[in-house]
């Protein structure tokens, strides 16, 4: 467990320990239900028959209202106390759940994924601003690697819980397997949490930047919906595609040129001034579509296209979140001590390395050896994410650390969501593109070339990490 009496609220070691347990459940409690509910969409389909456009809403909402949570999440703790925020989100948490629960339709199970998405929104950088606010910045590297850790198991036991409870019991039951959960971090916030008062300094709502928010995240989501597998789609299906992306880049650029014109902007872009923080975030994304793609194609690889049972893709990515978790504890010490740079730059390698391991890999797959190589990926992961992610935090005053750790996430979601639809879209058209000419293995072969192509963005990210400082 993490030590600390020099907490900036003076708070002594046992409040300090009962805070960061009452965090630490609550962010489980989000990913634990993101990890365990994503993967029974088909079921959600098969349930209220429908087809894979709506049940791709279960996540579009997700992300979409988490993204304005995200957003809100800055404003609201330098507007309000701590204290009365997280509750509130926390029980608007569990709102979605008895939503979900007794869900009618696939419309309420949106709804109550959208209800859901935001309160994470809210959760996960409260959570993180107020452990850099409890913890003094030697013990950063430390409190954020048990905080990667937690959340890690949580996404890694989530699927094969889930798993579970749809099999033996019935789809609802992933709602309500939160809800206890949900209960006990409401006593705890109630119980444990410090009263940290808000910096009340007259901060408006910048109701501008949230409506030109809402309508780029309306718009990417809209031109997503809209992308093709079809690599011969007609002309005019093309043309509209392309309108929408345009859409989206202007509302986008619109935005972010007026939040940085704003003295008190909705979410500070101007956070991206600081260089640590800006390359810290670069390697971040890098490496979370490294995960989300692992994420999504390694199902294909095992069920698919090596024919075996799911239960192998739950242990494969068990096994390397397990991996990922133990170097990031071992991380986590050597960043508080000698910094992020190099350890950064040699995560970023492995992480690469493993991307055309596994492009190799799809020659002649064997369970044994995909385990291996997510493995690896999994000390890449560990050496470079969270270690160079709380060095971007800590580079930042702590007042704006929950802004950072929006600004961050929404970054990461945004770019994720944008580059694995783009992914799916691309598998499914090369495939059935070397398919038609008479390849028979037009699946594996999109894959690989995907794998190359994220191994050659991570690499890149090399630069970023020689960008950090060389000590703590």
């Amino acid at each position: 467990m993490i030590r600390s009496t020099d907490s900036s609220h003076g708070l002594t070691e046992k409040q300090v320990r009962q805070v960061l347990l009452t965090l630490l459940l609550g962010g489980t409690v989000v990913s634990f239900s993101n990890s365990a509910l994503n993967p029974a969409i088909p079921v959600f389909m098969s349930v209220f028959a429908v087809d894979i456009v709506m049940g791709g809403w279960v996540l579009n909402a997700y992300i979409l209202s988490m993204s304005v949570g995200l957003m809100l999440s800055g404003y609201l703790s330098k507007r309000f106390d701590f204290r009365p925020v997280y509750s509130t989100a926390i029980l608007g948490f569990m709102l979605g759940s008895v939503i979900g629960m007794l869900a009618p339709s696939m419309m309420m199970v949106i709804v109550a994924r959208a209800v859901q998405g935001f309160s994470g929104g809210l959760i996960i950088p409260l959570s993180i601003g107020m452990l850099y606010q409890i913890y003094p910045q030697h013990r950063h590297g430390r409190v954020m690697a048990l905080w990667g850790i937690v959340i890690m198991m949580s996404l890694a036991f989530g699927p094969l819980v889930g798993a579970y409870l749809v099999e033996q019991f019935a789809w609802w039951t992933l709602f309500a397997a939160t809800l206890p959960l949900s209960a006990l971090v409401m006593v705890m916030v109630w119980t444990w949490l410090p009263d940290v008062r808000a910096h009340k300094a007259s901060k408006p709502f910048d109701v501008i930047g949230f409506v030109s928010l809402l309508v780029w995240l309306l718009a990417l989501m809209t031109w997503l919906s809209t992308l093709k597998t079809d690599f011969h789609s007609s002309f005019a299906s093309m043309v509209g595609t392309g309108l929408l992306a345009v859409l989206f880049l202007l509302s986008f650029l619109g935005w972010w040129a007026y939040e940085r014109q704003q003295s008190q902007p909705l979410l500070d872009v101007r956070l991206f001034n600081n260089k640590v923080y800006l390359h810290c975030t670069i390697i971040s994304i890098t490496q979370t579509l490294g995960l989300m793609v692992g994420l999504l194609l390694l199902p294909i690889l095992v069920q698919e296209v090596m024919g075996e049972s799911a239960l192998w893709t739950g242990v494969i990515l068990m096994t390397a979140t397990l991996v990922s978790s133990i170097t990031t504890h071992f991380a986590g010490k050597r960043v508080d001590r000698h910094g992020a740079r190099s350890i950064g730059i040699l995560g970023i390698l492995i992480s690469a390395l493993s991307m055309l391991m596994l492009a190799w890999c799809l020659y002649q797959p064997t369970l044994w050896l995909l385990m291996a190589i997510m493995s690896i990926q999994g000390v890449g992961v560990g050496l470079a994410y969270l270690p160079t992610t709380t060095v971007g935090f800590s580079s930042l005053a702590k007042e704006v650390v929950t802004e950072g750790a929006a600004l961050n996430n929404i970054s990461r979601r945004i770019v994720s969501t944008i580059f694995i639809t783009l992914v799916t879209v691309y598998v499914a058209g090369r495939g059935a593109q070397l398919l038609a000419a008479g390849s028979n293995q037009s699946v594996s072969t999109a894959i690989q070339e995907i794998f190359v192509i994220l191994a050659v963005m991570l690499f890149l990210t090399v630069f970023s990490a020689r960008q950090l400082p060389k000590t703590a």
